[in-house]
């Protein structure tokens, strides 16, 4: 009944207690030295002779490891009774010394351990050192150091507090130490090990080491309870609360203008997990966000300084305030090409040749469509599973391989061809053969054809077919698509009647402009003609295929968006399926369990965040929404930990230049797409960011200003194209601006100027 660690046996480690299953994955998935040990799970017996594997050689130290100890919710640190240096004959007393601490009061009070207690029995390592490292400040979240106590002899007395501790600091990236010089020869070797165990478990830990005949050892490690970044039960999350990092919504808060359920939630981890970048994509309350930190982190551990890394990314950040410094984070370089080996060259083998990937990608649409069809036939949880697992996962990981397959170089144009052209011909030149050159997108489509529609060019089935999947949240899961809408495409149609407009006139007048603009290039500069004509080929190349992309892997989500609702169907869950996490819904429905329970307390999670107001588009430290709601002084483009905000300026908005032009209006201020009834003809539209689900807006609005955004955002893409002057990313414009008022957009020079008429 007592298991190496090394070997517990599957159906034993939910009672071998959190301490065990701790050492059991550090011990099986990395090198970290770690005296080796065994564990008599909660609620066995035991006899002397299982005792036999012990070597009489060794004394050992003997612990506690209750069900729930060690784990997120809870450390239950100094808890339970601790024996160290016991004897080989006498294990048998130290165990149950460990095991009558679950019945004494201090236990008690701290938690419930009636699920029982495990105990550990781990060669004892006679230390000179012993002490605790935390791999971030348990205040601020900073992981760039890490926060260690040490005391001389058995760590027992620092838990205890009886003996006083030594501090020191270990620079998390450089292992510089700060601290009492006894120590510094150890310093290196610990924090390597307890940056390797942070990402292992990928949250801030709490770590136990001692150092013996000169060795370092780890004796245990458990998660920071209080930094915890996600409740899995009740689905509280706050990125925030696990390290000190620059997160923005540019870009993700055009594609997520919601906060995301669980399930969507879900997804995004595994696109993090998939790529080997811890928390990339983060959250707050459900709202979602890019780290910043972790892309810059990434070029320091390749050699750039912080300066230059950041440089690079910030036209991604958004609107950052002055003097800040981004935080970096420990990298690991060799895990992450570990990843990107296995995303490009996986062991299995994709089974499709080029040709067949390139016809898969054309032909996506038709497949998922058919794939859809066969999941609304289904009749039980079997059959789902079966056909999940035979066929819909393999497809899925087929056309996974072959987005990736067809990708190649063909979107690097999108970087860095407007500022060549700058570079010859200056910023207003980049921006009208950049804005004028990109044709109709996929994200143009819903509005043009719709007029084909109208005109009888195209039939209503069509359409459907085409931009039937298309919507303002249509990466969150849980929401409708347009296709599952009865009235769809007929209201789209008597929508476009009423404005009026005629989007082809207005596409062509944009065609004319860049004409006019690519002949004038040419004569200024006839020696670069072909050369012009490639850069604009390219990035136009480069962005329709970007669109593309995205729009076919819109249908990957469709897909999975009717296999969890034919589950919830088949169980009753209605869409509360969507409250389920990726994983856990297969595990529960391989075995039936439906966790109503879980279900609810997630949903009302999920019901408060969408009470939420949008938070800041870029956020660095420690954020809480609630607190960041009740002040009267917050602000919509930033908040920075510690840093005190600067009142709103009354002068000129300043963003990113869109798509040129200059115009005067109205401005009407919109939270959401489903208010753009609100727009009248020729207004200015001021909103968070836009995305495919606004695009009706375009053909009344005369210009279009945004919070979020950057000159590839869909605002400044689709504005370019129909004329309209934009100005993107000006972070508080929502806030400064008040419907009704009359402003002047310069989208040139990216500006929006208040008129006092």
């Amino acid at each position: 009944m007592i298991y190496p660690l090394t070997n517990i046996p599957e159906e034993k480690l939910h009672y071998a207690g959190g301490k065990a299953r701790s050492l059991s994955y550090m011990l099986t998935h990395t090198k970290i030295r770690i005296p080796e040990g065994y564990v008599l799970p909660a609620g066995e017996s035991f006899e002397t002779s299982d005792l036999a594997q012990l070597s009489k050689g060794y004394t050992y130290a003997v612990r506690s490891s209750a069900i729930s100890e060690d784990g997120e919710n809870a450390s239950f640190a100094g808890q339970y009774e601790t024996v160290t240096d016991v004897k080989f004959e006498d294990i048998p007393e130290a165990i149950k010394t460990v095991q009558a601490s679950a019945r004494n009061e201090r236990v008690k009070a701290y938690a419930d351990s009636s699920e029982g207690v495990g105990v550990v029995i781990q060669r004892f390592v006679k230390p000179e050192f012993a002490g605790v490292v935390f791999t971030s400040d348990v205040i601020t979240g900073r992981d760039e150091e890490l926060v260690g106590n040490y005391v001389r002899g058995e760590g027992e007395q620092l838990v205890s507090g009886a003996a006083n501790a030594e501090e020191f600091r270990i620079n998390a990236i450089k292992f510089a130490y700060n601290g009492p010089s006894e120590f510094a020869k150890y310093a290196k070797k610990l924090g390597k090990y307890c940056t390797e165990i942070r990402r292992l478990y990928g949250m801030p830990m709490d770590i136990e080491w001692a150092v013996s005949e000169g060795k370092v050892y780890i004796l245990q490690a458990r998660p920071i309870t209080t930094l915890r970044r996600l409740v899995p039960e009740t689905y509280e999350v706050n990125g925030t609360k696990s390290g000190y990092k620059l997160l923005t919504r540019t870009n993700v808060g055009e594609i997520f203008m919601k906060p995301v359920s669980p399930m969507t939630f879900s997804v995004l981890e595994k696109i993090n997990n998939m790529l080997g970048l811890p928390d990339w994509l983060d959250n707050i309350n459900g709202q979602a966000y890019m780290n910043i930190s972790v892309m810059c982190s990434i070029a320091v551990a390749f050699g750039k300084t912080r300066e230059e890394a950041f440089e690079a990314m910030k036209e991604l950040a958004g609107n950052v305030p002055e003097g800040i410094e981004v935080p970096i984070s420990p990298f690991d370089k060799k895990a992450f090409w570990g990843r990107m080996k296995v995303l490009f060259f996986p062991k299995e083998k994709c089974r499709l040749s080029k040709k067949q990937k390139r016809e898969m990608v054309r032909d996506l649409p038709d497949i998922a469509r058919a794939k859809i069809e066969q999941i609304r036939k289904v009749q039980s949880n079997e059959e789902l599973l079966g056909l999940w697992d035979n066929e819909l996962l393999p497809q899925v990981k087929d056309c996974f391989a072959s987005i990736l397959g067809v990708c190649g170089t063909q979107m690097v144009p999108l970087f860095g061809t407007r500022k060549k052209i700058a570079k010859v011909a200056g910023e207003q030149m980049a921006d009208r053969l950049c804005g004028g050159c990109l044709g109709v997108v996929e994200s143009m489509k819903p509005m043009l054809l719709i007029d084909d529609v109208i005109a009888g060019r195209l039939s209503k089935e069509e359409y459907v077919k085409i931009c039937g999947h298309r919507s303002p949240s249509e990466m969150e899961l849980m929401t409708p698509r347009p296709y599952e809408d009865q009235a769809f495409p007929d209201n789209v149609i008597e929508e476009r009647r009423a404005s009026g407009v005629d989007m082809y006139a207005m596409l062509e007048t944009q065609n004319k402009a860049y004409e006019e603009a690519l002949a004038e290039f040419k004569r200024e500069f006839p020696g670069r003609a072909k050369w012009i004509d490639k850069q604009v080929k390219g990035f136009a190349g480069a962005n329709a295929f970007r669109e593309e992309i995205r729009s076919k892997g819109v249908y990957i989500f469709c897909v999975f968006r009717e296999l969890l609702l034919r589950a919830g169907t088949l169980n009753g869950l209605g869409d509360d399926v969507f409250m389920f996490m990726w994983d856990e819904f297969f595990e529960c429905l391989r075995e039936g369990k439906m966790p109503v329970e879980m279900l609810r307390k997630r949903r009302e999670t999920y019901e408060r965040y969408l009470q939420y107001p949008n938070f800041p588009n870029v956020v660095m430290g420690r954020f809480d929404p609630d607190e960041w709601v009740k002040d009267p002084d917050r602000r919509a483009d930033y908040y920075v930990q510690d840093m005190k905000p600067a009142p709103a300026e009354e002068g000129d908005i300043k963003g990113f230049a869109g798509a040129a032009g200059k115009v005067r209006g109205r401005v009407v201020v919109i939270d959401s797409v489903d208010n753009i009834g609100l727009i009248k003809q020729g207004d200015i539209l001021v909103t968070t960011a836009t995305n495919i689900g606004w695009t009706p807006a375009f053909s009344k609005v005369s210009a279009i200003v945004t919070d979020i955004g950057a000159p590839l955002s869909h605002a400044a893409i689709v504005a370019r194209e129909f004329g309209i002057p934009a100005v993107v990313g000006c972070g508080n414009a929502t806030m400064l601006l008040k419907t009704g008022e009359t402003v002047e957009v310069d989208g040139a020079a990216g500006v929006v100027r208040k008129l006092h008429m």
